[in-house]
């Protein structure tokens, strides 16, 4: 008997690990979502509203005033050097709302 009991817990766990796989799986997302999402959650429409963008200019990290072609400043964080999803997020094009959160932005991708 206690080796029926041994099988079937055996049984039960082995169904878990199969039902966590299976949603672990669908849970990854193809490469053509990742373009539309960082971790889930949608990009940012670029210039909705914000007073400053965030974009790569000639490999460095720059901030545009909305709507603008020439950066107002060009910082020295090199792109190249940024995580995928940072980059990915930069060439969408990172609103920001005012000098604060460019600021905070910077300080983040600088570290």
């Amino acid at each position: 008997m206690k080796t029926w009991i041994k099988l079937a817990g055996t049984g039960v766990l082995a169904a878990a690990a199969v039902w966590s796989a299976a949603a672990a799986i669908s849970g990854i997302s193809s490469p053509a979502q990742a373009a539309d999402s960082y971790e889930g959650v949608a990009l940012p429409a670029p210039e909705s509203g914000a007073e400053f963008v965030l974009r790569e200019y000639d490999g460095c990290v720059a901030v545009f005033a909305a709507g603008e072609k020439k950066p107002v400043t060009l910082t020295d964080i090199e792109v190249r050097g940024l995580r995928r999803a940072d980059r990915e997020l930069l060439s969408a094009g990172l609103p920001c709302a005012g000098r604060e959160e460019v600021l905070a932005l910077l300080e983040d991708l600088g570290s």
